[in-house]
Order: C-alpha cells, then sequence, then structure tokens
C-alpha cells in the first residue's frame, strides 16, 4: 500500500490503514453495518444494549449471582439488571446446551491406530520379514 501510495503515503505505525496510510475510522465498520441492516430490510437496533442482554442471560446461565452479573454489567441498581437478565426453564437450558453442542461439537479425539505396543525396532522389522520372504 504504501509503494502505491507513493508521495500521498502518511505514516502513522498503525497495523491497518487507509490507502495512504491514516488510520481507519473507527466509525465507519458501524455506519456500514447500518447500511446493511437497512439494505436486508432488519429493524435498527443497539447493539450495545443486545451484547449486555446477551451477557447477563449468559451469565446467569452459568450460574452467576445477581450481585456479580450488576457490577459485570455496570448496573446501580439490581432491578436495571434484571430487565437485562433473561431466566430459563430446565428444558430451555437443555434446548440452549444442544443447540450449542449442534453449533460448537465436542471435538473428537484422533484415531490412535493399533493398539499393541510395538517394541522392535523398524529396521528389525525389515530384517525379519525379508528373512521369511527369502527363506528356502
Amino acid at each position: 500500500m504504501r509503494t502505491a501510495a507513493g508521495e500521498l503515503w502518511r505514516q502513522h505505525h498503525v497495523v491497518s490503514s487507509r490507502p495512504d496510510g491514516r488510520p481507519l475510522d473507527p466509525s465507519a465498520g458501524y455506519e456500514e453495518f447500518k447500511e446493511l441492516l437497512a439494505e436486508a430490510g432488519v429493524e435498527d437496533r443497539r447493539l450495545y444494549d443486545g451484547s449486555r442482554h446477551t451477557a447477563g442471560t449468559i451469565l446467569n446461565e452459568l450460574g452467576a449471582d445477581m450481585p456479580t452479573i450488576m457490577e459485570i454489567l455496570r448496573h446501580t441498581q439490581i432491578n436495571q439488571t434484571l430487565r437485562y437478565v433473561k431466566g430459563r426453564s430446565h428444558l430451555s437450558k437443555d434446548a440452549m446446551r444442544r443447540m450449542g453442542e449442534f453449533f460448537v461439537p465436542a471435538p473428537t479425539r484422533p484415531d490412535p491406530g493399533p493398539t499393541e505396543t510395538r517394541t522392535e525396532h523398524p529396521l528389525m522389522r525389515k530384517r525379519a520379514v525379508t528373512a521369511l520372504t527369502t527363506a528356502p
């Protein structure tokens, strides 16, 4: 990019930059996201609240108590936290667990192969096979 920009390049020591070396506009991604929502016909929502609702609900599902969730979400009143946290029945929890396993399956262990213990050296095995096949 620096070569292509030539004299227009401005060094700012950033990981990602505009074609002329200037830092990226931090709001550009957000604006593009809003444009995509409108183009897709999806109702505009505040991402900040959505992520807080998600975090509060997940913390609740993981067994965190309300004062801890309240602290993490930076709420000053427990009533505010309760609005962000959705409770789940045991049936919902089971369905959520199964959905999670569907999207992120448990890792499978690679096949360990034969279970016999080999104590012979590969060259010894080759000599033994050669001796058996060339024996009179």
